[in-house]
This record gives structure tokens, C-alpha cells and sequence, in this order.
């Protein structure tokens, strides 16, 4: 979308190149010289994308396939003082994010983030690698500035991003919906999960202490994900005049952010853009007010692990230039951020692989080993001794051991903070994570970015390796109440990976 403001220059920027690993899928962060405008002034649009570093190291090259190359997040953070942000702060605060959606932020004519030239900027990502092959990327992003030099900078508002998270204050914020979980095939997190927080404060909460308008919001969610919403509590107050009620009591529905799915299939793939606010969303908001989102997905199809639903909403501080949302209609209508994207092309599920365990024979391993992105035994594609089913007796389990990934070293914790992550280990790097997680028998179509699905009995074993994203273990064992019957299952990180194991009476 062409920017509607006057006086912007339009910058590129690339962050890397990252050495990303076969089967990468770590979180890391660069906090040395992330690219940013080198002026004062105001970000007004802001465009990310992931690409291949050319031959000689240098960007850009092509886009690569979403079933090849996955970006599973980019968070830009950044301690500038002027764009202040809020909801996740510590020191340095969240303002952009992007997932494999690439969702475009554009702000409204005359808003503007401001960016301070002696601002620094942290780059969080996470970068998943589905091929056995290493490759350099570069994560790239497009921004519209508007120079405060420029005349058009006078005319700009700033605005302050607020972070909007389900599960906020999580250096990995995700959940996992069950298939069939929910109601009518939906369920909505947090609002139908068993106390989603403990004894905690609701994380998908935030209290306005600036009073303002908000000018400007998108969603981020999964495969799976059908939309993100976003309501406003304010106490002893009660909709009228139009105003659409929230889900809680003494709140107000601001907008909803729908997932467009360009997969004709349906809410099963990375194939998707998201809806952001029109031009003229502006409910204003008071000072104790609460802003909550929630998010819901699809569990028809199947079960959707380590999901998230995240919303950056931009409020400009103490401006009136809105509606009071509790007493008018406010503008629901959203439009997608941008339309289909060809390194979608590849979703998978289109043929039959033609792969059967119809002739492997029965075996009963102690354990099956994760090696070189093969389950042994038991593999699909296994050959000689390792062709054969692990067969247990029902109420005994079958171990899985990921050798692909390195355990915690003694006396470290396998759970990464903040301060690690900037300097992760040699054990953590080095690292592969695997699942084995559950799929319709015979798990036999091709691979892409909508198939496997985890559509079958309903065991995962998350991600085997040290530490975040992982579980912290690199084994693993089978539930013990699995009926009788033969189970097919594959890894969510390398798809490519599938196995077979079966329990008899």
C-alpha cells in the first residue's frame, strides 16, 4: 500500500546475514548495530520480509519458499524515548513485530512513531530452518520516514506503541489448542482455557495510564488462527448508542482482526494476510481503562501447537480527536495489509506421497533415536533393520531420544533468559529440536506449508532439545493410555519427518 503522507523518504533495511543451521529453530537476539533511520524523525509505515543472502554474502536475494525457509518471528525493539512504548518494557520496549504473515503496518495520515537517531534498536527472531541444509538469510524491512528536517513533520502526531499480548511477559509467549477443544469448533484463548495464568494477573491485560486515542492495530496468530480481538473494560460504564458490547462485562468490542486465508482449503496454513484498522478508527480511552485482546482458532481440522495472538495497537497520548467507544459506533471494518504472496505457492497436501508401512515388519525397540532428521526405527523412509514398526503392549510407552540435540549441560537451566539469549551457548546453537507429534494415518501427503496436519490422537511431545523454544528434555515417552491400534505421527519443525509405532493388547 502507497504511503498517503507527504515527505517521506522510503528506506530499506537488512538485518544479518544469519547463519541459519539444518533444522534451525532458535530464538536469538542481535542488539549490535540493528539498521535504523540515522535522523530524527517519524516511522509511518513499515514493511517486513525475509530473503536469501546472494552468493557472495551480500543482499538481497530471492524470497524463499515458506515450506523451506519459515520466519516465525521478528520483534524490533527500541529504548527511544520519544516513541515511548508500553505493555512489555523492560528498558528496551516491543514496536514492531512480523511473523510468516508479514503482516504491513500503516500508519494513518498524519501519526507517525518517532525515531531518535541515538535510539538504539534490538532485533528479537526466530528463523526455522525445514531442510537438512544450512543457509544465510537476511531479514529485511521497508520504512517510511518522514525527516523531522521535513516541513511534513510539523503537521505529524506522534504515536506510542502498546503491546498487546495473550501471554505477555514471556520470552516465548505460546499456548496449544486441542482439537475439538472450544465451542462450535472455536475456542478462544484465554478466555475457554483452564486457568490459563495461576495466580497471576490476566497477562492479556493492559491498563491505560496515558489518556489518548487510538489511531492504528493488526493481529498476529498461527495456522489455525481465525482472528485477534481487542476490547476495552472501563468501569461502571455500559454500551449505547450503537456500540458493540465486548466479552466481559463493562467492555466494549474495538475492533476484530481477521485472518484472510488465500488457501482455498481453509485456516491451515501460513497462506494468510491479516485485516488492520481503517483510517478513521479512533475510540478514545481514559486513563484506568483496561484494553484486552484474546484470540480464537480454528479446532475443527486440528490441533494447533505453540501458538501466539499478539496485537501492537498505537495510541496517540493526550489527543481528543476520537468518539468515546462507549457511547458511539466504532469503525469495525478492516482491510487486509496485503494480498497473496507467491512463496505461499507450496502448501502441500496436493498428492499422495505413495509411502506405506504396509510391508515393514514388527520390532520392539527399547527406544526409537532422532539422528540426521530420521526416526530409527520406524521411519517412512527407512531401509534394512530399521524398517519396521516399534510395536509396544498397551499401557507401556515407547521412548523417543532426540540425538539431534545436545542435553542442558549440568548446573545450567534449561529455560534461556533474556540476558542468555543475547549470548547463547554453544549447547543451545548447536542444537536440533524435533517433536513427534500426531497425524491422521497414513500421514502421507506431500509436504508444504499446510500439510501434515495434526489432525489424530492427540499426542505431542513439543520440541525436544535443551532449552527455549524446547521442553528443556531431549526424550521423550508415549502416553500410556493410547489404545490399541497403529499410530502415525511427524515432526513440526521438518514436516518432511514422519514415523509409525503401534500398541497391541
Amino acid at each position: 500500500m502507497a504511503s498517503a503522507q507527504t515527505g517521506v523518504e522510503h528506506l530499506q533495511f537488512q538485518a544479518g546475514p544469519y547463519r541459519i543451521t539444518p533444522g534451525a529453530n532458535l530464538i536469538l537476539l542481535q542488539s549490535n548495530k540493528v539498521p535504523k533511520p540515522t535522523q530524527d524523525g517519524y516511522m509511518v509505515r513499515f514493511q517486513p520480509n525475509l530473503v536469501y543472502a546472494k552468493a557472495n554474502g551480500k543482499c538481497c536475494g530471492k524470497v524463499p519458499m515458506v515450506s523451506r525457509i519459515h520466519l516465525h518471528h521478528g520483534v524490533w525493539l527500541s529504548d527511544g524515548a520519544a516513541g515511548e512504548g508500553e505493555g512489555n518494557s523492560y528498558g528496551f520496549y516491543p514496536f514492531a513485530a512480523v511473523g510468516e504473515e508479514k503482516t504491513i503496518f500503516q500508519m494513518p495520515a498524519g501519526y507517525g512513531y518517532p525515531v531518535a537517531a541515538k535510539d538504539a534498536w534490538v532485533l528479537n527472531y526466530m528463523i526455522h530452518n525445514l531442510t537438512a541444509r544450512p543457509y544465510k538469510v537476511y531479514i529485511t524491512y521497508n520504512v517510511d520516514f518522514i525527516p523531522s528536517t521535513s516541513p511534513a513533520a510539523s503537521k505529524i502526531t506522534p504515536v506510542h506503541p502498546i503491546w498487546m499480548d495473550v501471554e505477555d511477559h514471556n520470552i516465548y509467549p505460546v499456548f496449544n489448542v486441542a482439537q475439538h477443544s472450544g465451542v462450535n469448533g472455536k475456542f478462544t484463548f484465554p478466555d475457554m482455557a483452564n486457568d490459563p495464568y495461576g495466580n497471576r494477573a490476566p497477562l492479556n491485560e493492559f491498563k491505560i495510564d496515558h489518556p489518548g486515542t487510538l489511531i492504528a492495530t493488526a493481529g498476529h496468530l498461527h495456522p489455525g488462527g481465525l482472528y485477534n480481538t481487542l476490547d476495552l473494560i472501563r468501569s461502571g460504564a455500559t454500551p449505547s448508542g450503537g456500540a458493540v458490547r465486548g466479552g466481559e462485562p463493562n467492555s466494549v468490542r474495538l475492533f476484530r482482526s481477521y485472518a484472510h486465508y488465500w488457501d482455498k482449503r481453509g485456516p491451515i496454513s501460513w497462506n494468510l494476510s491479516m485485516t488492520g484498522t481503517s483510517k478513521d478508527w479512533h475510540p478514545e480511552v481514559k486513563a484506568g481503562d483496561t484494553l484486552r485482546t484474546s484470540v480464537t482458532y480454528d479446532t475443527r481440522r486440528a490441533s494447533w501447537y505453540e501458538v501466539m495472538g499478539i496485537m501492537v495497537v498505537w495510541e496517540a497520548w493526550n489527543v481528543d480527536r476520537g468518539v468515546d467507544p462507549f457511547t458511539h459506533k466504532v469503525d469495525q471494518t478492516g482491510h487486509v495489509t496485503h494480498g497473496y504472496l507467491p512463496e505461499n505457492n507450496d502448501n502441500g497436501g496436493s498428492y499422495s506421497l505413495g509411502l506405506s508401512t504396509k510391508n515393514f515388519s514388527t520390532c520392539h525397540p527399547k527406544q526409537v533415536v532422532i539422528k540426521g532428521f530420521i526416526y530409527k526405527p520406524g521411519d517412512f523412509t527407512s531401509t534394512g533393520k530399521n524398517r519396521c514398526v516399534p510395536t509396544i503392549t498397551q499401557g507401556n510407552s515407547l521412548m523417543f531420544d532426540n540425538e539431534d540435540a545436545q542435553g542442558t549441560p549440568k548446573g545450567q537451566s534449561p529455560f534461556l533468559g533474556f540476558g542468555t539469549l543475547f549470548n547463547p551457548p554453544a549447547w543451545y546453537t548447536g542444537s536440533i529440536f524435533h517433536s513427534i507429534t500426531s497425524c491422521k494415518s497414513p500421514c502421507g501427503l506431500n509436504t508444504g506449508i499446510s500439510y501434515p496436519l495434526a489432525n489424530a490422537a492427540g499426542f505431542d511431545s513439543g520440541q525436544l532439545g535443551p532449552a527455549t523454544p524446547a521442553s528443556g528434555s531431549i526424550d521423550w515417552s508415549t502416553p500410556t493410555n493410547l489404545k490399541p491400534g497403529t499410530y502415525t505421527y511427524f515432526c513440526r519443525i521438518h514436516p518432511f519427518m514422519r514415523g509409525v509405532f503401534r500398541v497391541i493388547k
